[in-house]
């Protein structure tokens, strides 16, 4: 329930964030804090490194899918779009990891999980669909941004669930943390270059601290505490706990962000849940 909280939390705390930063720029630092925040784990420990060719190329491609990819596009749509939004579209993600993993490993996709993913869809849709045509252009592009992320992320998992059975778990999520955070600071440095404006950064201290923060707490200590969580009691019962993040997330969103709720954003939650749980279950 603590790791629910503190991802629920940090959805509106990365929203508010965008009207301040850069979106690559505060993707790259969010993970760069992560990844030195979890080196600290590796302390006296000896680290081998001797990956083959083969390893290198997938541990490439599941930093550019969970960590690159899924943190700028998450970023950008939520400048775009709603944290409230952002939350219900991210419940998502135990389902459309679900349905990743039937097509890219062949599992069979049952009548009750297919009517789970159309719920969920249907969901998310009624949040995006609710808003004024002025309005649905703009916001419906970042809407899209963040289910695109939920997407990449979802086929990084895969990835990674074939690599980490031949390393480390915890020397797996520091390089995939690394290699993606060189990868958005990188992106963003060429940017730069590119336009010869600088990434947009407040001159606050205040606003650093908050997103150093929300890098430590919520990809460190929060992908710490979810392994943990794993090990305690196994992944099928860890993931019904996910149910909570959109919840705290729009409750966060609406008091601190005073983003508004309608009938259409319950409505949408009530389904995208129904949905995820259907889903999850066996058919």
């Amino acid at each position: 329930m603590l790791n629910m909280l503190v991802w629920g939390i940090n959805m509106p705390v990365v929203k508010w964030l965008t009207g301040h930063f850069d979106s690559l720029l505060l993707a790259g630092l969010r993970m760069l804090a992560a990844m030195l925040m979890m080196t600290l784990l590796l302390r006296g420990r000896t680290v081998s490194l001797n990956l083959r060719r083969e390893q290198w190329v997938q541990l490439l491609l599941c930093a550019l899918c969970l960590i690159y990819l899924n943190q700028w596009l998450f970023a950008e749509g939520l400048r775009r779009s709603t944290a409230t939004n952002g939350a219900l579209i991210a419940a998502l993600q135990p389902l459309v990891a679900a349905l990743v993993a039937m097509v890219l490993l062949r599992e069979r996709l049952g009548m009750r999980r297919l009517l789970g993913a159309l719920l969920g869809l249907g969901g998310a849709a009624l949040a995006i669909l609710h808003r004024p045509v002025a309005q649905l252009v703009e916001a419906g592009v970042g809407d899209a941004l963040v289910m695109l992320a939920v997407l990449v992320f979802c086929l990084g998992a895969v990835l990674t669930q074939r690599l980490v059975r031949e390393m480390d778990a915890v020397v797996l999520t520091i390089l995939v943390h690394a290699i993606g955070a060189a990868a958005l600071l990188g992106h963003a440095g060429l940017a730069w270059v590119w336009s010869g404006e600088p990434p947009r950064a407040p001159p606050a201290g205040w606003l650093w601290a908050g997103l150093l923060l929300s890098g430590v707490l919520s990809a460190g200590i929060g992908n710490l505490l979810w392994t943990r969580s794993i090990s305690l009691i196994g992944m099928a019962r860890a993931s019904q706990w996910l149910h909570w993040v959109p919840i705290f997330g729009i409750a966060t969103a609406a008091v601190f962000l005073g983003e508004p709720i309608t009938r259409w954003h319950v409505f949408g939650l009530v389904l995208v849940l129904a949905g995820t749980r259907l889903g999850l279950e066996r058919s």
